[in-house]
């Protein structure tokens, strides 16, 4: 099937084709509101940039993997702002990522709250802990820099450190991240289950579609080209200016894991940790789903359909909250994102107890509209205690109710009662409680195509 993007060697690597290298590090940068520097270093690092035709389609064999390393150019809001005053005007109506995930919000009656309340950021979640985005120095360009060897990932984030400096901006943070492996050499993350097997697939892409997976319009990852189609009851998207054509709005989220807290907790709930925690997330360790899949055991090839009661899959469990798989009930095909996350840390063995160190997940996302996608998503639906049964209730296939918090991305018990109604915290079940994970950052970018890097690096006015 032809591509429907009318140039996607403009399109930059990792946001329709991953970079799969098994080492990544994320840089956030401050450009010390010198606009000059900002531009002189973006002359270079437009040109490092890798663009989608420069990811390989398929994971090389370990022999034949070269010694290459990959780069994504991502500029939040106000390094947008600061490199080219003009384009503000551009991003307002883009409000999540104008505002940032500090910025305001409306809650359902109509007041003004901010983005961290509304998406769970609280307790020791809130803003004021994190490690990179929180208030302070603003984070103006995100680079993500991937590579099949650590250190030729070493080598190239040395040199993007050295570019920074020599331009006189300022290297807020390097993060790491690298995948982790059970012994099957599976891919997996710090709880122990199998990841990255959930991805949608985009149209006229075909590397890009698993077995099962829903294939979804490229425009509800990139900018300026059509999308899914659209409830008319749903708030129109502001349609992009050109300059921003074959972009993509990219979120990145620092998720601490309590790994120890996590196993001890389904010990609680069950005499077989291991179904407590498959009931948490919705499969089992090595990835196959609670619900029936298809014959040759697919492990994307299935949906809730009979189960509108929770039995098999719990309404509480993690894939059913993020993924409800019903369009013609959750419109969930415009909510999809391309999932680019990495873990951080060393692994800690099951049954050992906390070590005291910092592990968890760098969750990192690709997406047309963050208001509809990311912060949709993790609003309306995984920290929302009356979801899927709300949903469900309108169609007359269950009785509104309180299903529980996403056990993975939800609150825990006690941060909960500070926030929900006595009676909904009563009725949330003890396995539909989180806290286990813990929000430590955020930024939200744009990662821009190849053409509009260079534009952003030179004097010319961007137009609009």
């Amino acid at each position: 099937m032809a591509s429907p993007l009318s140039d996607t060697s403009q399109i930059q690597g990792n946001v329709l084709r991953p970079f799969r290298g098994d080492h990544q590090a994320f840089l956030f940068l401050s450009f010390r509101s010198d606009r000059g520097g900002a531009r002189t270093w973006l002359t270079g690092a437009a040109t490092r940039a890798s663009g989608h035709d420069d990811v390989p389609q398929v994971r090389p064999a370990p022999g034949d993997t070269p010694r290459l390393a990959l780069l994504n150019v991502g500029f939040t809001a106000s390094g947008l702002a600061l490199l080219h005053p003009e384009v503000s005007g551009d991003l307002v109506g883009h409000a999540a990522f104008w505002q940032g995930p500090l910025g305001t919000r409306l809650d359902d009656d109509g007041a003004v709250t901010t983005a961290p309340a509304l998406l769970g950021d609280l307790g020791p979640g809130d803003p004021s802990q994190w490690v990179i985005g929180g208030p302070g120095r603003p984070v103006d360009a995100l680079l993500t820099v991937a590579a099949h060897e650590a250190d030729t990932l070493q080598d190239a984030v040395e040199s993007e450190v050295r570019e920074a400096a020599r331009h006189g901006l300022e290297v807020l943070l390097v993060q790491w991240g690298d995948v982790l492996r059970n012994d099957g050499g599976k891919r997996i993350e710090h709880f122990g289950f199998a990841d990255g097997i959930s991805q949608p697939g985009v149209r006229g892409f075909p590397d890009t579609v698993r077995p099962g997976a829903a294939v979804i319009a490229a425009g509800e990852f990139v900018l300026g080209y059509p999308g899914e189609r659209r409830p008319p009851s749903w708030t129109p998207r502001p349609t992009p200016a050109p300059w921003m054509r074959h972009g993509s709005f990219q979120v990145f989220r620092r998720l601490r894991q309590n790994v120890a807290g996590w196993w001890d907790h389904m010990a609680t709930l069950d005499d077989n940790p291991d179904d407590a925690a498959a009931r948490a997330l919705g499969r089992h360790l090595d990835g196959r789903p609670l619900a029936a899949s298809a014959p040759d055991n697919e492990l994307n090839a299935f949906t809730y359909h009979g189960d509108d009661d929770g039995t098999r899959t719990p309404r509480y469990a993690h894939i059913r909250k993020v993924n409800p798989r019903e369009d013609g009930v959750f419109r969930d095909r415009g909510h999809k994102m391309l999932r680019r996350g990495i873990p951080f840390g060393s692994p800690l063995p099951r049954g050992q107890a906390d070590d005291g160190q910092e592990r968890g997940l760098l969750f990192n996302a690709y997406m047309a509209s963050i208001e509809d996608q990311f912060e949709y998503v993790q609003r309306r639906w995984a920290t929302n205690p009356g979801f899927p049964a709300s949903t469900l209730a309108a169609y007359g296939r269950s009785a509104p109710g309180v299903d529980g918090l996403d056990p993975v991305l939800g609150a825990s018990s006690q941060i909960a009662s500070e926030t929900l109604a006595p009676d909904v915290v009563q009725a949330i079940p003890a396995a539909g409680f989180g806290g286990f994970v813990t929000t430590t950052g955020a930024v939200y970018a744009f990662a821009p195509s190849l053409r509009t890097l260079h534009l952003l690096a030179g004097n010319t006015i961007v137009g609009g």
